[in-house]
């Protein structure tokens, strides 16, 4: 197999998000293009600050589907992964249970 075409090593972290995803979910969803559409998920890019465990905090741009975008509120902790050596390509990496269960603030009282 040639290395060149290999699939690249990835790293799981925690991230901080620092924008309201719900805001840049609803934004997207308002382009006359999803008025009538049946593709893939949309996705959307939200700010977040990686926390590796390695290596310093990052700040980069996280890629996730507009259907999770109601959960991606400023101040939550989220699961990413990303190109190990490099700090592109951020995607979403975790479930929406595991993400209520460790942000409480999500949860109305």
């Amino acid at each position: 197999m040639n290395f060149l075409f290999g699939k690249k090593p990835t790293v799981n972290a925690f991230a901080e998000i620092l924008e309201d995803g719900r805001a840049i979910g609803n934004q997207e969803m308002k382009k006359t293009k999803y008025n009538d559409f049946s593709g893939k998920e949309p996705l959307i890019e939200i700010l977040v600050r990686v926390q590796p465990d390695n290596e310093p905090q990052f700040e980069a741009k996280m890629k996730a589907g507009v259907l999770l975008s109601f959960l991606l509120k400023a101040g939550v902790r989220v699961k990413v992964k990303y190109e190990q050596g490099t700090h592109q390509h951020l995607l979403l990496d975790d479930e929406n249970q595991a993400i209520v269960e460790r942000n409480p603030q999500l949860i109305k009282k």
